[in-house]
């Protein structure tokens, strides 16, 4: 696909802190991306705003339509009122990656 956000997801951002606490907000049906940067990094791309924890944000989920599932630790990220991008640390294959 050449589209540049090509999949549906569910998208929740968390702040997770040492004491147990999980402050989380989820974004229901967001168009987005999914680039592997790295074996190790992925990268989420979407479209308008995420809404997130009032905390800073250190984990992000990102459940597809079809049921995949990626998570991890953020390691950087950049958003504008059109959309943006956060990298996180996951090992598992992307769509692509894995011929879907």
């Amino acid at each position: 696909m050449s589209n540049k956000y090509p999949y549906t997801a569910t998208v929740t951002v968390s702040c997770e802190d040492r004491g147990g606490d999980v402050e989380a907000s989820e974004n229901t049906n967001q168009r987005i991306g999914l680039e592997a940067v790295t074996e190790t990094l992925k990268k989420v791309h979407f479209v308008g705003t995420l809404a997130a924890p009032e905390k800073p944000a250190s984990h992000i989920c990102v459940t597809l339509d079809n049921g995949l599932t990626y998570y991890g630790p953020i390691v950087n990220g950049h958003a504008e009122l059109e959309g943006g991008w956060i990298a996180f640390e996951c090992d598992m294959l992307t769509p692509e990656e894995l011929g879907l």
